[in-house]
């Protein structure tokens, strides 16, 4: 029972996807802990530099600013960046810094 629970809860943000994730997120300033998790999930996918295309893609003005990134950055660094700020990390290294290391080593940003 409670896999099929979860499992209705994925196919449920897998449908709205982290891009509409993130943008509710950074008009409304609400999320649920469903929301995290399934945020969470996402960010630990990006770290494969497998997992996305070669194209990632950028996340509008709105999204960059209320995750405090650069205008014009990827959706998963958004992602991590507000991840570190509503479910910090109890390590040293931050998810935003881990992705960005991903991305690095993948050719996708400069060093």
């Amino acid at each position: 029972m409670l896999f099929f629970k979860q499992f209705q809860i994925d196919i449920m943000f897998y449908a709205l996807n982290l891009c509409t994730l993130l943008e509710k997120y950074s008009y409304s300033k609400q999320i649920s802990e469903e929301e995290l998790d399934f945020m969470e999930r996402s960010w630990l996918e990006s770290l494969n530099s497998n997992h996305y295309n070669r194209y990632p893609g950028i996340a509008p003005a709105v999204v960059c600013d209320k995750a405090g990134v650069s205008r014009g950055s990827f959706w998963i660094i958004c992602n991590a960046a507000i991840l570190d700020k509503i479910r910090p990390l109890d390590s040293s290294r931050t998810r935003q810094a881990r992705i960005l290391d991903v991305l690095s080593q993948s050719g996708l940003i400069a060093a």
